[in-house]
Parts: C-alpha cells; sequence; structure tokens
C-alpha cells in the first residue's frame, strides 16, 4: 500500500497547485502603444499643415544680395614646367605646375605682370625649386613650398590700393618628382 500513499499523495499535489495560464500576446499595450502613435501622428501632421508655406512667413520676401562681380575669385596659370633639384646630391625633375586665386578686380594687372614680367617669375620660381629640400618637396600638402611660392608671388605682383594683395592665394596642382638619371 505505501504505492497507493505516494500516488494519492502526488495526484493531490498536482490537482492543488494550478496550473499557469497560457499567456498571449500583450494586446491592451498593443493597442495603447497603437493608439499614442497615431496620436503623435496627427499632432506632428496637423502643426506642419497649420504652421504655414514659408511664402506666408512674416517679414516680407527674402532679398539676395547680388555677387559682386569684380570680388569672385578665378584662378590663373602662373608656370608649369620641369624643375631640377640637385639638394640630395642626386638630380631629381620635379613637374610643377603653379596656378594663383586672384579676384576679378585683380585679374587684368595680374595677367600684364604676368606678360610683362614672365621670365623673371619663371627664373624665382626655378630657384625656390632648385633650392628646395628634398623633403619640402615631398610634404604630403606642400605647406613650406607653397607658402614660399605664395610670398614670392605677392612680392612680385605687390598690393592694391586698399593694401590688399593681388595673390590671394597658390595652388599646386602637379608637384611630381623623378629621379633624373635613370
Amino acid at each position: 500500500m505505501p504505492d497507493t500513499e505516494t500516488t494519492e499523495v502526488k495526484s493531490t499535489e498536482a490537482e492543488s497547485t494550478p496550473k499557469p495560464a497560457k499567456k498571449g500576446l500583450p494586446l491592451k499595450t498593443i493597442l495603447v502603444v497603437l493608439g499614442l502613435l497615431l496620436a503623435e501622428g496627427g499632432v506632428v501632421i496637423g502643426f506642419v499643415m497649420f504652421s504655414g508655406s514659408p511664402d506666408t512667413v512674416q517679414g516680407g520676401e527674402l532679398e539676395l544680395t547680388p555677387i559682386d562681380e569684380l570680388e569672385s575669385v578665378s584662378e590663373l596659370m602662373i608656370v608649369r614646367d620641369k624643375f631640377p633639384n640637385h639638394h640630395t646630391g642626386r638630380v631629381w625633375l620635379w613637374d610643377i605646375e603653379a596656378q594663383v586665386q586672384v579676384k576679378q578686380k585683380h585679374r587684368e594687372r595680374v595677367e600684364k605682370v604676368l606678360q610683362d614680367r614672365g621670365a623673371e617669375i619663371k627664373t624665382g620660381i626655378s630657384q625656390i625649386i632648385r633650392t628646395a629640400h628634398q623633403n619640402h618637396l615631398q610634404e604630403p600638402n606642400l605647406e613650406t613650398l607653397t607658402r614660399q611660392l605664395t610670398q614670392y608671388l605677392r612680392d612680385v605682383f605687390g598690393t592694391d590700393a586698399d593694401g590688399e594683395p593681388r595673390i590671394l592665394r597658390v595652388l599646386l596642382p602637379n608637384c611630381v618628382g623623378f629621379p633624373a638619371d635613370f
């Protein structure tokens, strides 16, 4: 009989412990979240519709200042040539293209000086390249070479009546070196 007692005890324990109910999706929570999302969307759409278009904003029309054509910047080719450099004891040829950025109001004057003194300017640039350290010619952004050329060309082209330099910036789109003694 001990077997029957244990069976009876097990069956009464099973009957007395309630079985957990199957949990489904939290339907109430989903409905509340959807309701809040719809309400928020309605508020945003209502705000956008009632706020008006930019044309009806107070303050009148937007006025754009006309671009002064004399202040626009243009680029001029200064020199494109190959220059030697012997600084390392080995001859290197540097294929260099130098351009300058000038304001439109200075363009005519810069072109005239470039035409009148072109050989002098090319010689000055050549001297800067010939005497440059090899590491200056191989800098990632060519800061040293650009700075030296900017200073030289600002000295050559001078300043205008307002004291503003005619040369805004020197650009070196091409600066490639290769050994000349292959």
